[in-house]
């Protein structure tokens, strides 16, 4: 079968096919002087990075339409990565992070357009078998992954998903979905070797860089496809 993980950003959408890493981002973030920049260099050789472009103007009707064209672009480079690492003769699955609406309304605006647009090449390109994981829920199915559950109940039984610290499933950050990598004993491939490896790094990091963050919720919808099945 083909499983496919998802989670898509304007300006680092994290992608895994089939265990193949992809990271769709903007060439200034990632790039200094002598290169790969520190969190970027470190996975130079388990990620393909593919640079994207987001063009200015002062004209706002001018500026809506350009965005639709670069979201249109980046979308199909996707979908192009996408095809070139499936087997269209097995089935597809695909799972999808949705939208955060703690974001603010501009990012949260262009990130539908962008989103829908993807969604809707993935449905009719790709797949229809699309799970649409809402943040919460993703943080729990992460849970779920790596932690056994546990019974809070006295009387009747009241089972509940936390992680080792003792948080709850559905209110993971970004940093616990991460330990739900390397916590798992079970998932050994060199996406989560290498996160074990920077564990201290990344936990000692006051946010979870990039292009970590992304990836790693593109690689935990993939594994949890996987596991679900």
């Amino acid at each position: 079968m083909n499983f496919i993980g998802l989670d898509p950003s304007l300006i680092s959408t994290g992608l895994v096919v089939n265990g193949k890493l992809f990271n769709y981002c903007r060439e200034k973030d990632v790039m200094n002087k002598s290169g790969f920049s520190k969190w970027f260099k470190y996975c130079e050789d388990k990620v393909t990075f593919r640079f994207i472009d987001y063009r200015e103007t002062n004209n706002y009707s001018e500026g809506e339409l350009i965005k639709l064209k670069d979201y249109d672009k980046i979308s199909d480079q996707i979908i192009k990565d996408i095809e070139d690492n499936i087997d269209k003769t097995k089935p597809i699955k695909i799972g999808i992070e949705g939208y955060s609406y703690s974001s603010d309304a501009g990012a949260i605006i262009d990130l539908v357009t962008f989103s829908t647009l993807l969604r809707k090449k993935l449905y009719d390109y790709i797949s229809k078998d699309i799970t649409v994981f809402s943040p919460s829920t993703l943080k729990l199915e992460s849970c779920k992954l790596t932690y056994p559950p546990i019974n809070e109940g006295k009387k009747k039984e009241k089972w509940v998903y936390k992680n080792a610290y003792g948080i709850s499933g559905g209110n993971l950050t970004k940093h616990g979905m991460f330990m739900c990598i390397v916590d798992n004993n079970e998932i050994k491939d060199e996406w989560s070797n290498l996160c074990k490896t920077l564990k201290d790094d990344i936990m000692g990091a006051s946010k979870v860089p990039k292009p970590f963050e992304d990836l790693n919720d593109g690689f935990l919808i993939y594994q949890i496809l996987k596991n679900n099945l």
